[in-house]
């Protein structure tokens, strides 16, 4: 299942979406004497298509030991930037219209 919506880096593609469906179909996953964390990380290179699944072998061995630790990584790698400072300067210049309520804006 992992496998079958894998992330391919393409600018159509949500990295923070890929993470948030990857975790909740990972959250279906219960093994015993075995950590959710532990699941996670060793299922996330499946859910790589090639070139981005040879990025994260190409990362120093031992680099990534946590779900925090990975999610930070791949975010920094596919999340570009413009895209974070687009949003911030999105929601620092919120404003509400007159005749318009909260919900609306």
């Amino acid at each position: 299942m992992v496998q079958q919506s894998q992330f391919g880096g393409t600018l159509l593609e949500d990295p923070d979406l890929h993470l948030s469906v990857f975790l909740e179909v990972c959250d279906t996953l219960k093994l015993n004497g075995v950590s959710t964390g532990a699941i996670l990380l060793w299922l996330f290179p499946f859910s790589l298509s090639d070139k981005e699944r040879v990025w994260l072998h190409s990362l120093p061995s031992g680099c990534i030991t946590t779900c925090d630790e990975l999610t930070i990584a791949f975010l920094a790698k596919f999340f570009p930037a413009g895209k974070t400072s687009s949003l911030r300067d999105h929601i620092t210049n919120f404003t509400q219209k007159n005749n318009q309520t909260l919900y609306e804006a």
